[in-house]
C-alpha cells in the first residue's frame, strides 16, 4: 500500500504523499496532546488547583485548531494522493495494454481485466483513505503510551504489552486472511465471467431450458456459494481479530491497570490513566477497522501488478511496436518470402501452424483469399498487417528488406470481428461531404448519420457495421485495404454491389484489395486468387 501510493513508478517519492504523511503525524501528535491537556486539567479540577487552568485552555484550543486542520489537509491532500495513484496506475495499465502485442491480448481474460480495472481500483481507493487515518491512529496510540511511561512506567509497560501482544496476533492470522481473500477475489472474477456468459449467450440461454438450468444450477449457483462461504470465513477472522485486539486486549490493559496497580499510586494518577485510555478508544477502533480494506487493497494490488508484469512489454517489443519507418512513401510491390507462423498455448506448446508462405503483391491488385473456415487465412492477413510476428521468413517491400511491423500505416483493415469507433480517430480534416458521400454509396445513411466530426447511430447489424467500418477504413486512405470475409453478412445485391462495383472502384483508385471470400461466383473479379488450406498456399491463380 505504501509503496503504491507514496512512489512514482517506484523509485521517486510523490511530493503530496510528503504532505499527506507529515500532516497524519502531526495530527496524530495533536490529538494525543490534547488527550494529555484534557487528563492533566482534569487531575487539576479534581486537587482544586485552579490556577493554570485557563492557560491550560489556551494550549488545548491552540492544539485544536492544529488537530483540525492538519486532519483536513491529510485527508484532502490524501483524496488527491489517492486518485493521483490510481490515474497514473489506470494510464500506466491502459498503455501497456495498448502496446502489447495481439498475441498477448488474444489470451487475457476480460473479465479478471474488467474486475481488476473497476473493482480492485475502488478496493484500493476506499482502503487508501483507511490507510491514512490508519497512520493518524497510530501516532496518537504510540504518543499517548510514551506519555503514560513518562508518569507511570509500568502502565506503559501494560499498554505495550498488551498492543504487542494484539499485533503479533494480527501477523499470525495475516498469511492465512490474505489466502483467503486471494482465493475469495478468484472466484468473483470467475463469477463475473459467468455473468458475461449469462448477457453474452442470454439467446442460446433462452432457447434451451435443459441448458438454461444446467448451466445455472451446475456452474454460477455453486460459484455464488463458494464465493458466500469464503465471505463469511474472511469476515469470521476479522471478527476474531477485532475482538481480541479491539475489546478484549484494551479492556484488559485498562482492567490490568485498574486492578494491579501498586496501592501507592493516587487517585489522580489512576484517573489520569482511565482517562487517557478512554482517549486511545477512537484510534484503536480506527486501525482496527482499517484492517479489512487494507487486506483488501493488498490484495488487489498484487493482482494489479502482476496484470500488469503479464501485459509489460520487452524492448524488443517496445520497438515492434512502435518504430514506424516513413523512408519508403509510396507501394509497388510486397513480397511474402516463405514466412512461418505458430500458435503457442500458455505453456508453449504450438499449436495450429502458418507456412510457410510465399506470395507476390502488387500495387493495384485485387487478390482473393479463399479456403475452409481454419484454413488460416485470417492468421495471414494478420501476418501480412504486421500484427503477428514472424517466426520464420521475411517480407520485401518495394524490393527492400523489412519488418512489415514498420509499415503497418501502409494497411486498412476490416476484420471479420470489426469494431466500431464513434469517429474515425487518427485521420485530420475529414470532409463532410466524403463521408455522407460513402454513407450513400453504403446505403446506410437511414440508420448513420454524421455529426460533430463523428458518426451517430444504433442497433447496426453486422453486415451495416462492416459497410461503416469499410468508410472508417477508406477515410484512411492507406494504399492497402484488407477485408476478411466482408461480404459474408452482406444480402445478395449489395453483395454483387461489393464485387461488381466497389472493388472495382478501389481499384481505379490505384488500392491493393486483399479479400478473404467464400463467394466463388465473383472469383472473376479478381485479379488473383490464393487458395489456402491446413495453413498452406495449395494453389495461386490469375485471372
Amino acid at each position: 500500500m505504501i509503496k503504491f501510493l507514496f512512489y512514482t513508478n517506484n523509485q521517486t517519492i510523490n511530493k503530496n504523499a510528503i504532505i499527506v504523511i507529515v500532516m497524519a503525524i502531526i495530527s496524530g501528535i495533536a490529538a494525543s496532546v490534547i488527550a494529555t491537556i484534557i487528563t492533566y486539567t482534569a487531575e487539576l479540577v479534581i486537587s482544586n488547583s485552579s490556577t493554570s487552568i485557563y492557560i491550560n485552555l489556551q494550549y488545548f484550543m491552540l492544539i485544536f485548531v492544529i488537530l483540525f486542520f492538519s486532519k483536513q489537509i491529510s485527508l484532502k491532500y490524501g483524496i488527491m494522493l489517492v486518485e493521483q495513484s490510481l490515474e497514473h496506475y489506470r494510464n500506466m495499465f491502459c498503455n501497456n495494454l495498448r502496446q502489447s502485442t495481439l498475441i498477448e491480448i488474444e489470451q487475457l481474460d476480460q473479465g479478471e481485466i474488467y474486475t481488476k480495472f473497476s473493482i480492485d481500483t475502488k478496493k484500493i481507493s476506499r482502503a487508501s483513505l483507511s490507510g491514512i487515518r490508519t497512520i493518524q491512529g497510530i501516532v496518537t496510540i504510540i504518543c499517548v503510551i510514551i506519555y503514560v511511561c513518562f508518569f507511570s512506567f509500568l502502565a506503559g509497560c501494560v499498554f505495550f504489552f498488551f498492543f504487542a501482544l494484539g499485533y503479533f496476533y494480527y501477523k499470525l492470522q495475516y498469511a492465512m486472511i490474505i489466502q483467503t481473500i486471494e482465493t475469495m477475489t478468484q472466484k468473483e472474477t470467475e463469477l463475473f465471467d459467468d455473468v458475461g456468459h449469462i448477457l453474452d449467450g442470454f439467446k442460446e440461454l433462452k432457447l434451451n431450458y435443459d441448458k438454461n438450468n444446467d448451466f445455472f444450477s451446475e456452474y454460477v449457483l455453486p460459484l455464488m456459494i463458494k464465493v458466500k462461504e469464503l465471505r463469511i470465513a474472511i469476515g469470521d477472522k476479522y471478527v476474531d481479530i477485532s475482538v481480541f485486539c479491539f475489546y478484549l486486549l484494551l479492556h484488559m490493559a485498562i482492567g490490568s491497570i485498574v486492578f494491579f496497580m501498586p496501592v501507592e499510586y493516587s487517585v489522580a494518577s489512576r484517573f489520569k490513566i482511565i482517562t487517557l485510555s478512554a482517549f486511545l478508544w477512537e484510534p484503536i477502533n480506527i486501525v482496527f477497522s482499517a484492517i479489512p480494506e487494507i487486506l483488501l487493497a493488498k490484495v488487489s494490488i498484487d493482482r494489479l501488478e502482476n496484470m500488469m508484469q503479464s501485459i509489460q512489454f520487452t524492448q524488443e517489443s517496445q520497438e515492434y511496436i512502435f518504430k514506424e519507418d516513413k523512408s519508403i512513401h509510396t507501394f509497388n510491390q510486397l513480397i511474402v518470402d516463405n514466412i512461418e507462423f505458430s500458435y503457442t498455448d500458455n505453456n508453449g506448446s504450438q499449436g495450429f501452424n502458418v507456412g510457410p508462405i510465399q506470395l507476390d503483391i502488387h500495387a493495384g491488385e485485387i487478390i482473393f483469399l479463399v479456403g475452409g473456415n481454419g484454413s488460416g487465412k485470417s492468421t495471414l492477413l494478420k501476418l501480412i498487417s504486421g500484427l503477428y510476428t514472424l517466426s520464420k521468413g521475411k517480407f520485401r517491400l518495394n524490393e527492400s528488406d523489412v519488418d512489415i511491423s514498420d509499415y503497418r500505416h501502409f494497411f486498412s483493415v476490416v476484420f471479420s470481428d470489426c469494431h466500431l469507433f464513434e469517429k474515425p480517430f487518427g485521420v485530420p480534416n475529414i470532409s463532410d461531404k466524403t463521408v455522407n458521400d460513402w454513407l450513400q454509396q453504403m446505403e446506410i445513411t437511414h440508420v448513420v448519420k454524421w455529426e460533430n466530426q463523428q458518426f451517430k447511430y444504433s442497433g447496426l447489424s453486422t453486415g451495416q457495421k462492416k459497410r461503416l467500418a469499410l468508410i472508417t477504413a477508406l477515410l484512411e486512405d492507406r494504399p492497402i485495404l484488407i477485408l476478411d470475409e466482408w461480404a459474408a453478412e452482406q444480402d445478395p445485391e449489395f453483395k454483387r454491389k461489393f464485387y461488381e462495383e466497389l472493388l472495382p472502384m478501389f481499384k481505379n483508385d490505384y488500392k491493393t484489395v486483399i479479400v478473404a471470400t467464400h463467394d466463388k461466383k465473383y472469383y472473376s473479379v479478381a485479379d488473383k486468387i490464393v487458395h489456402m488450406q491446413y495453413g498452406k498456399i495449395v494453389e495461386k491463380g490469375l485471372y
